[in-house]
């Protein structure tokens, strides 16, 4: 190598040094004291003029990134045992530890929560003294549960669940006397402890047609969804009042605030949330009944539109309530054969069908399939339903336009009857409501 090609070699200032490294004079300058970058100097004192080689700076750099790599492997290596006994205890030791509630029973006016071995972890004396019992509790719990009416489900009381996300199940629990007048009906959430994080009660004192009706309101079902799907939980409150027509289903959040509410002019059964549209937001599916028209009902609500009351008129409409609120308000033929007759024939169970159709069961046993644009496409009878109503035309109890031979010819009759709120009036065309802005 001849002197131009050596001096090309070498790096005779902090500055060349520095930009061959491509970064500061102050880090190459800290280098040399904290991990030996090989520079040199053309006197011992500090002060003298530096240089370096570059195929020892680039041996310095090669080393160096390669003792990095094995300390952070090291480091992981070092981790994975920890990182190994954090998500096992995450998954199997926290979730399941004595402190955990896991399970419950009711103990007189106690609610008692038990842990995974069945032992008590805390209880909580409501004072309620008729208090429904542990069997009546038992079948509202966690879950909707299908009742001796088989096309009506028991909806959950007393659900235990991380509703906040931290890791820790919270408890929440409707209290539920037998009889109105040992109590009212509140909602609870307790945190792992026993400790009541907040409460609810539900209903309040509102107007329809002439009459006040009392802020007195039975809670019949609870539910926890991730409506909107951003990992923060709803709490669903649904309740009626105790002595009329009124119904609040309730929108709450994971602190137990009161976000959103709807009125329905007679009793909500069943709910369901499906993402009918693909716009990553599930819509409210509600069934029951209406009393003013005496018929079973469907409805389905926007998640970002919960409010107001259902299209209503007279007696059974609140001047306090928007109407109009719904994407769907849909009534369905109640049948009048006489003594078997199931007043109101309200909706009961209702479930999605192979991701494409709504399937809504009357209390009778009339089963409607509707797709996702609410267009009826089936009717089904249920075995029970065909008996009683055979029996019924038998004896020439059957009235009006349903008073037909078969049930091919019911069918024919009733689809017809299937009605729709346009926003303004009722129709037998399939048309959305008009959806307002609160």
């Amino acid at each position: 190598m001849d002197g131009e090609d050596k001096q090309k070699e070498i790096l005779i200032s902090w500055k060349e040094i520095a930009d061959y490294l491509d970064c500061k004079v102050r880090s190459c300058q800290r280098w040399e004291k904290e991990a030996g970058l090989p520079v040199r100097r053309y006197s011992n004192s500090s002060k003298s003029r530096v240089f370096a080689y570059k195929e020892e700076i680039s041996n310095w750099l090669e080393n160096k990134t390669l003792n990095e790599k094995k300390n952070t492997a090291k480091y992981f290596y070092f981790l994975i045992p920890i990182i190994g006994f954090v998500l096992i205890y995450m998954a199997f030791i926290f979730p399941h530890s004595p402190s955990q509630p896991h399970d419950f029973r009711i103990d007189g006016s106690d609610l008692v929560t038990l842990n995974q071995k069945n032992k008590e972890i805390w209880r909580y004396d409501t004072g309620i003294k008729g208090l429904n019992d542990e069997e009546y509790y038992r079948n509202h719990f966690q879950v909707k549960r299908l009742s001796k009416a088989i096309h009506y489900k028991k909806l959950p009381l007393i659900i235990i669940r991380d509703i906040d996300n931290n890791g820790i199940k919270e408890v929440l629990f409707a209290q539920s006397p037998i009889d109105n007048n040992f109590g009212k009906h509140r909602l609870f959430c307790f945190n792992s402890k026993g400790k009541i994080i907040w409460e609810f009660n539900p209903g309040r004192e509102i107007k329809f047609g002439k009459k006040q009706y009392s802020s007195e309101y039975k809670i019949t079902g609870i539910y926890v969804v991730d409506m909107f799907e951003d990992n923060s939980p709803e709490i669903i409150v649904i309740s009626y009042n105790i002595d009329m027509f009124p119904t609040q289903f309730s929108v709450l959040n994971n602190k137990g605030e009161l976000l959103r509410e709807y009125w329905n002019s007679g009793r909500i059964i069943d709910y369901y949330f499906y993402d009918l549209d693909n716009d990553q937001k599930k819509e409210i599916i509600l069934t029951g009944c209406n009393n003013e028209y005496g018929k079973g009902c469907l409805l389905v609500l926007d998640p970002d539109f919960i409010s107001g009351g259902s299209p209503q008129t007279g007696y059974y409409k609140s001047t306090e309530l928007k109407q109009n609120i719904e994407k769907y308000y849909i009534l369905l033929p109640a049948i009048d054969f006489g003594a078997i007759s199931i007043n109101r024939d309200p909706l009961g169970n209702i479930q999605i069908i192979d991701e494409k159709l709504i399937s809504a069961t009357s209390m009778s046993g009339i089963y409607f399939e509707f797709d996702f644009n609410f267009k009826l496409k089936e009717i089904r009878f249920s075995d029970k339903f065909e008996i009683l109503y055979n029996e019924a035309y038998q004896k020439g109890i059957t009235k009006d336009k349903f008073s037909v031979k078969t049930m091919s010819e019911l069918k024919t009759k009733l689809f017809p009857e299937i009605l729709y709120y346009n926003g303004k009036d009722w129709s037998s065309t399939p048309l959305s409501a008009k959806t307002k802005k609160n």
